[in-house]
Order: structure tokens, then C-alpha cells, then sequence
């Protein structure tokens, strides 16, 4: 059945849900009753929240679109999607399924996480100083099993995924305990406090959540984290400790890949920036460059390749068309160049012109899409930034809500602060002429103001002191400049808890 989105926080549910099942799979056949479709791949896609609505674009090499999702089915299958696009057009069911299965069926995914959180119920109170199950709570959102336990008279909240889900589910899970957390002990003390958080995570499958869990404290809730290994196979369990802070920070960083300083320009580099002057960015990509308008590539020269005059020429066309409707004045807002990867196009303006988020940093050094590793999966720092007082500055952009933006930001932090303390940084010949500060970065989180999640105070308070972290908020009409209009630090100063 069909799930209708109603309002901000049904549109961010469903924007995590589908998310998650996307990430299931690494291509998706698109089907629609009038017989379109096509063949969706990982990062031709993009789901946004925007003042309650969720917007899901999707591209390749001939075309785009830009829908909104009114309802969404997600199963074992696949998803289906009922899309509208403006007041004229008649509305669309799509179905996704998973190319990689063809027609097939995967088992039943509510039976299965049924039967984790069974399994979970008895090896948490199997030895376990007498703990019993008080209540089987709801499945959160992306599949997360949830137990209200009792031990000796005091609550303990576990919440867990198991080895079927995908990677991202998994490392949601540390997010998704810690808001359920906030949320089960700011209710009327008759239910009793929850004293403990624990997090059950795979066998094998705890990397990211360990890491975290080193730099973030429950103490304002009034409770210990707890992290358990659990081998379904085998039916067993085992509690396991992160790694002390001062252990993690000095630890190199895993999986960095540095921008190039002054990389050759191809002969065609000039002519194709000539095609929207001053709107035109290119950037060292794996084999050759890419060229964007706002964030949104349109052209790509690999190695000696060369674009011919007609190549051009078409490009020019394509780069008149990219500068008219992604504008500010853009005469239409639905049109896809407009709606089209809104992050990048918020962090492009950021890049240009950094002041604009905070006076103090230098501008002529701001790197971007630096790529590292989060998890077990491949992603991006999207500013790395120094103030002229020498202080690396980490800034993690989102423009619309995502529950994940503070741990996000951790994990980015977590890597370039192991690079700062380890010499990576000079040695890669970055910030040349800066002598950095020996202080560990600052962590901004930005987003426009009324688009942070509503879970983002909850899980941004828990980031341990020695991540200085700042929740800035900027102005909803930010393509027609960026304004800053709020700006808050959201975790307690760092005399409030010492290093481990």
C-alpha cells in the first residue's frame, strides 16, 4: 500500500526509506504504465527535501527530469513511486526494481528483520546480569530493530540492524539510537529514564560505529553507550570497545585521496571555460577533467582527448542553456537545471566565496570533494577550509533535512584531523605558505535554516567537546547569495569533558 507524504516529516521519512532501498542495489530498472522507463545507476539520482515536499530527479547522457513524490511503496521487490510534476500534468506511477534480480523476488524483508529482532531479544537477555524485554518497539525507519529492556530497575534502550541490511543502514544505526535516546528520555519520568544505549551492529560490521562512538558522549542524557557485535550465524554476541579519542586521532587517516596542486590545463581548458565566463568550473576527476555550471557537470575531457570544433560548439549550446535556467532568475523553477544536484550548487557558491559563510577564512584556500572513505563506502569532504588565524575549518553541506548531517560531519572531521595530526596535510603540499595551528579543526554544518532535520539538536549535542561544531544556518533563497542567519555552537565547550 501505497504511504502518502503529508507533510516535512513524512517527505523526510521517505526521502531515508527510499534512500536505503536505493542503496540496496546498484542499478534500478525504471518502469511506468505508459511503457518510459530507463535504467537508474548510483549517482544519477537525487532525492531533497524542499518545505515539505520531496523532490526525486534522476539524469543520464540524453535527458533529465524532476518529480515530486506524493506516495511511495517499498518491499521486497523494489518501490513504487506516485510522481507529479506542475498543476497541468497527470500523475505518474513508477516502479523500481532491482536490475541486478531481474524478475526475482528477495525473501521477505519484514519477515526477516522479524526474525533479527527475536534473535536479538534472546542474546540480550541470555546472560546479560538479568535483563528482560519489556517492549518490542516499532521498526524505525530503514529497519532498525528496537528493545525497551529492564535490568535491576533500570531501563536499557537496544537498537540494532542486522547482516542483511546495507551498509548505510548499518551505520545509521549509531544516528538512530541516539535520536530515539533523546526522544525516550525527554518523556514524563513515568516511564523511567533510559540508562543505557545498545547498539548491536554485525559481526565484522562495527567499524564506523566504533569510531564514532569514541567521539560522542550520551553523558546529557544520563546514559552509557554500548556497542555489541552479533554473529547471527553462530547465534552469539560480544560486547566491543571503541578505541580511545586520543588512540583514533592519532591513527592516520584511512583512504584519502588529495586534489592535485596545479594541474596542467588541457589546450581546450581556456575554450571551454570561455563558454560561460566566470560560470564555468573544472576540476581534476579521475583520467581528465570535468566541467560544471553551478555545480552541475556538463562536460568531461578525458586524458589526451580532445573535443572537436562541432563538439564544441554543441557544448556552448549546452553551457547557454545551463546558464539561463541555472540562475537565480531562472524564469522556471521546475525546470531540471534548476532543481538539479542543489548541494552542489550551494557548495559551488561556497567555494567561490567563502567569506560568505564565515569572514575569517582564507580565501584562497578552500578545497573541495575531497574523496575519503566513510564506512566501507566511498564519499566525499565537501570543503576543507583554513581561517586566516591558521585553523582548519571542515564544512559539511546539505540543502535540505538529513538526519545524518552531524555524524556525517564526524566522520569527515575524524579524517582530516588524523591527516592534520599525522603531517599528511604539508606533505601533500596543501595550504602552502600557511603554517597550520596545532588545534584540531572546526566542524561547520550547514544547511538552510528552517532545513536542518528535526533530530539534528538531538544527535549534534552529542558530539564529544574536542569537535568544535557549529550549526550554521543560511538563507533559503541562498542561489541569489548566501547569507548566514544563524550560527550556534552545538555540542558543550571542551572543559565540559576531558580526552579519553
Amino acid at each position: 500500500m501505497l504511504i502518502p507524504i503529508t507533510d516535512s516529516a513524512a517527505a523526510a521519512t521517505a526521502k531515508y526509506e527510499i534512500e536505503l532501498a536505493l542503496l540496496g542495489g546498484d542499478a534500478w530498472r525504471l518502469a511506468a504504465p505508459d511503457g518510459g522507463g530507463g535504467l537508474l545507476v548510483r549517482g544519477s539520482y537525487e532525492l531533497n527535501v524542499a518545505w515539505g515536499k520531496l523532490i526525486f530527479a534522476w539524469w543520464d547522457e540524453s535527458r533529465a527530469q524532476s518529480w515530486r513524490v506524493t506516495a511511495y511503496e517499498v518491499d521486497g521487490a523494489g518501490m513504487r513511486l506516485a510522481l507529479v510534476r506542475g498543476f497541468a500534468h497527470a500523475p505518474l506511477l513508477l516502479t523500481l526494481r532491482d536490475a541486478a534480480r531481474g524478475d526475482g523476488r528477495e525473501p521477505d524483508r519484514s519477515g526477516r528483520r522479524r526474525d533479527y529482532r527475536e534473535l536479538l531479544a534472546r542474546l540480550l537477555t541470555a546472560g546479560r546480569g538479568g535483563a528482560r524485554v519489556r517492549r518490542r518497539g516499532a521498526a524505525l525507519a530503514g529497519g532498525h530493530a528496537r528493545l525497551v529492556l529492564e535490568r535491576r530497575g533500570e531501563v536499557i534502550l537496544a537498537v540494532g540492524a542486522g547482516a542483511g541490511e546495507a551498509p548505510a543502514t548499518v551505520d545509521r544505526t549509531v544516528g538512530a539510537g541516539l535520536a530515539w535516546l533523546a526522544e525516550f528520555n525527554a518523556r514524563p519520568e513515568a516511564d523511567g529514564r533510559a540508562r543505557e544505549l545498545w547498539l548491536c551492529l554485525p559481526r565484522g560490521g562495527a567499524r564506523t560505529a566504533l569510531e564514532r562512538l569514541s567521539l560522542l558522549t550520551a553523558d546529557h542524557l544520563g546514559a552509557r553507550l554500548v556497542c555489541f557485535e552479533v554473529d547471527e550465524a553462530g547465534e552469539s554476541l560480544a560486547a566491543t570497545r571503541p578505541a580511545a579519542q586520543a588512540e583514533l586521532l592519532a591513527a592516520r587517516p584511512r583512504g584519502l585521496r588529495w586534489p592535485r596542486a596545479g594541474a596542467a590545463p588541457g589546450r581546450w581548458r581556456d575554450r571551454i571555460l570561455a563558454l560561460a565566463p566566470g560560470l564555468v568550473e573544472a576540476r581534476e576527476v579521475a583520467g581528465g577533467e570535468s566541467y560544471a555550471i553551478h555545480g552541475l557537470e556538463f562536460a568531461r575531457v578525458a586524458g589526451a582527448a580532445q573535443p572537436s570544433d562541432a563538439g564544441l560548439a554543441r557544448l556552448a549550446s549546452l553551457a547557454r542553456e545551463l546558464a539561463f535556467y541555472r540562475s537565480a532568475e531562472a524564469p522556471d523553477r521546475r525546470h531540471p537545471f534548476y532543481r538539479l544536484r542543489a548541494e552542489a550548487w550551494l557548495e559551488s557558491l561556497l567555494r567561490r566565496d567563502p567569506g560568505a559563510l564565515d569572514p575569517a577564512l582564507d580565501g584562497r584556500y578552500v578545497y573541495s570533494q575531497i574523496p575519503a572513505w566513510r564506512g566501507e563506502d566511498r564519499a566525499v569532504i565537501d570543503l576543507l577550509a583554513v581561517t586566516r588565524r591558521r585553523r582548519l575549518v571542515v564544512v559539511e553541506i546539505k540543502a535540505g533535512e538529513d538526519a545524518e548531517l552531524p555524524l556525517q560531519g564526524l566522520d569527515y572531521w575524524l579524517r582530516i584531523e588524523q591527516a592534520r595530526a599525522s603531517g599528511e596535510l604539508a606533505r601533500r603540499g596543501l595550504f602552502p605558505g600557511v603554517e597550520l595551528a596545532d588545534l584540531p579543526p572546526r566542524l561547520y554544518l550547514v544547511a538552510p535554516r528552517l532545513r536542518f532535520h528535526r533530530t539534528f539538536a538531538a544527535l549534534a549535542r552529542c558530539l564529544a567537546p574536542v569537535v568544535e561544531a557549529y550549526r550554521i544556518g543560511i538563507n533559503a533563497n541562498w542561489r541569489a547569495g548566501v547569507r548566514v542567519v544563524a550560527r550556534e555552537r552545538v555540542n558543550a565547550p571542551e572543559s565540559a569533558m576531558a580526552l579519553n
